[in-house]
């Protein structure tokens, strides 16, 4: 398990760390994060890549055949 900070997660999604706060509460959807204290998060960097990956299914239609 690869844990990221707030920084690096904002770097990995291309936003201010600002946004992704924003982005936090505004999105039911997005990967919560692991507490290591009182002030301190971590996210799971294979949540946040799995969550990238449906984003963009769902912007592109996820056009993959199955047959």
């Amino acid at each position: 398990m690869n844990l990221l900070n707030t920084d690096q997660v904002s770097r990995k999604l291309g936003m201010t760390r600002v946004a992704l706060h924003s982005l936090r509460f505004r999105n039911d959807n997005f990967p919560k994060p692991i507490r290591i204290s009182q002030k301190v998060l971590r996210w799971d960097e294979e949540d946040i890549d799995n969550w990238l990956t449906a984003q963009k299914e769902s912007k592109n239609g996820d056009n993959r055949s199955t047959g």
